[in-house]
């Protein structure tokens, strides 16, 4: 009797199951929205021995905006009067905002399966006004990815450069921030063009090493938004200086057309900042000290001699320091009045600059070396130096001093080489070694075996390129990734359908085994193969010209597999054994 029940189960696999009828609904979470507020549509295809389902087509929705989509699927089997019947079930969901207030419809949506139509019904959603502070059109929540076929890129991915001020005097700073603004899914960048800052001197602020979005708002709209760099900008001369566009390229998450939703690619979008202008004032010319140097900010000068005292007429170091904010790399050196019998050369400058959000702040420094000519005591008068301040806008003056120092046994006209502090030590030298069989003899020809370095180098170089384009295609071909990863997979479902043998759980074992050939299959030639009947999976594999005597073999184990599920008594521990062994022969030969 057991025999008869188990072939007339194995009769009822193998015969083809008849699709029943298709359920084609659609949702909402919400009926009720604010203008500009995200909110769901559902659309949920189900049915018995439902093949894989094609994603819906979305109607024209002028009064929308789509902002992203996902999918989910669930699968029942269950096993009713001697009859296996499975149902699926297949979730589309989409993120939309309303456009504007009102009562707007969503029109039925439309699903084409084996040749029949099915339509879903118009469903009305009322727009009202958004909250008091609420933002305008967010992106779409995580785990949602914005289809390119429905969001345009204009308005959903934008480059901004905004400046701190459009209006400025020649050497005042302007802090330009340049940020990527997006409502889609970034998966990277890179600046398409390196940006350059014609008619100014620029600082580095800020270069940003990864993306890390914030919300925020530009020019009304929420984006999610990522800074990419803050520079100081410093206007050379007066009139009206454009900072050219910017380009930056940016790679947008494009989602498979699977159902599963499981792999998806890029597409490489080029963004543009607007031009912006800064209006730079000319410095007024009216009460123009003649000690203005270019200094444009706010600073203080400090001045010392590093001794009071020289002999032989050993430099003396006169140091000024011009600290503050402002454009101190264009300050230039002040002017030292002369003095009689001291020689003044030209200063060594350093700088200690740092570049905020707050502007430019640090120390420049002025070393001058001041040499006697002759015995004495010498003063040198006050320092004078002016510089321009933006905010009072008017010229300030700044003084040090003055300072004295005594010479003695100074020589006239002492040589400039003392004035870096070379002196002669003395005049002993080294002699050349008289004996030269002492010397050790060293070959001119170089050893062959660093030579292999530049093999294994060309070696690692050649890896690496090919490890780069095979992880590129990994994440934008699905095909590709899948039957590369689909080996692996069916080694680790097999082990796994042999653990449960182990722990003697037939069922899970049947179970395990099944999904480790309809995994490997669908993997191996990129097929969905989940919701699949027997007949379309006989279908699928002849047309990929799979030889018919693995076909069959394969479908006999899934046919197997499943009746063993549901009577597990009949199956032993040795026809699982031999089961496994057929399995894996099996895949190995496809």
């Amino acid at each position: 009797m057991r025999t008869l029940v188990s072939l007339a189960l194995l009769l009822l696999v193998a015969a083809p199951v008849r699709a029943a009828e298709v359920q084609f609904t659609a949702s909402v979470d919400q009926t009720t929205v604010g203008l500009g507020e995200t909110f769901q549509l559902n659309l949920t295809v189900q049915g018995e021995g439902m093949l894989s389902a094609p994603r819906p087509g979305l109607p024209a929705l002028p009064d929308f905006n789509v902002l992203g989509s996902s999918s989910s699927q669930s699968t029942s089997i269950s096993f009713v009067n001697g009859q296996v019947k499975k149902q699926s079930s297949i979730t589309f969901v989409y993120g939309l905002s309303a456009k504007k207030l009102g009562r707007l419809v969503i029109p039925p949506c439309k699903l084409t399966y084996e040749g029949k139509e099915y339509a879903t019904q118009p469903i009305e959603i009322t727009v009202v006004k958004a909250p008091q502070g609420q933002a305008q059109p967010v992106p779409q929540p995580p785990g949602m990815r914005a289809p390119a076929g429905n969001v345009p890129i204009e308005g959903n991915v934008v480059l901004a450069a905004t400046p701190s001020r459009r209006t400025v005097y020649a050497g005042e700073p302007v802090i330009v921030e340049i940020a990527l603004g997006t409502r889609l899914r970034i998966a990277d960048g890179g600046w398409a063009e390196v940006p350059a800052f014609d008619g100014f001197w620029a600082e580095k602020v800020f270069d940003a090493t990864r993306l890390d979005f914030q919300r925020r708002t530009i020019e009304g709209k929420s984006y999610d938004v990522a800074p990419l760099k803050t520079v100081a900008l410093f206007p050379l001369a007066p009139g009206e200086v454009t900072i050219k566009p910017l380009a930056f390229n940016v790679a947008v998450v494009v989602p498979s057309r699977d159902p599963f939703g499981f792999f998806g690619g890029t597409q490489t979008v080029r963004v543009e900042s607007k031009p912006v202008t800064i209006r730079v004032l000319p410095l007024p010319e009216k009460d123009k000290p003649k000690e203005f140097n270019g200094g444009v900010g706010r600073f203080t000068l400090a001045a010392a001699l590093d001794r009071s005292s020289t002999t032989n007429s050993e430099p003396v170091n006169l140091t000024l320091r011009v600290s503050g904010s402002g454009n101190l790399r264009m300050i230039e050196k002040p002017a030292l009045p002369a003095v009689p019998g001291l020689r003044i050369l030209d200063p060594e400058i350093k700088d200690d600059i740092r570049a905020g959000a707050d502007g430019v702040h640090g120390t420049k420094t002025f070393r001058y070396p001041v040499i006697p000519q002759a015995d004495g005591r010498y003063a040198i008068p006050v320092i004078r130096m002016a510089y321009f301040d933006p905010t009072s806008k008017s010229y300030r003056l700044l003084q040090a001093g003055p300072f004295e120092c005594t010479a003695s046994g100074s020589v006239a006209s002492a040589p400039l080489a003392e004035a870096s502090g070379l002196k002669v030590l003395g005049s002993d030298i080294e002699y050349i070694k008289a004996d030269a069989r002492g010397l050790e003899i060293t070959p001119l020809d170089p050893p062959a075996w660093p030579n292999l370095l530049y093999l294994v180098s060309l070696a690692f170089l050649g890896g690496a390129v090919w490890y780069r384009g095979h992880a590129q295609r990994l994440l934008s071909d699905r095909g590709y990734a899948r039957k590369v990863r689909s080996s692996g997979l069916a080694r680790t479902r097999l082990r796994q359908a042999e653990s449960f043998l182990g722990r003697k759980d037939e069922r899970g074992f049947h179970a395990a085994l099944s999904a480790a050939v309809v995994g490997y299959v669908g993997d191996r030639f990129n097929i969905d193969t989940q919701a699949m009947t027997k007949d379309r999976l006989r279908a699928e594999l002849e047309g990929l010209r799979v030889a018919p005597e693995t076909v069959n073999e394969l479908l006999a184990i899934l046919a197997r597999c499943e009746v063993a599920q549901f009577s597990p008594d009949r199956a032993g521990a040795d026809d699982a054994h031999q089961l496994l062994r057929k399995t894996r022969d099996a895949l190995g030969r496809l």
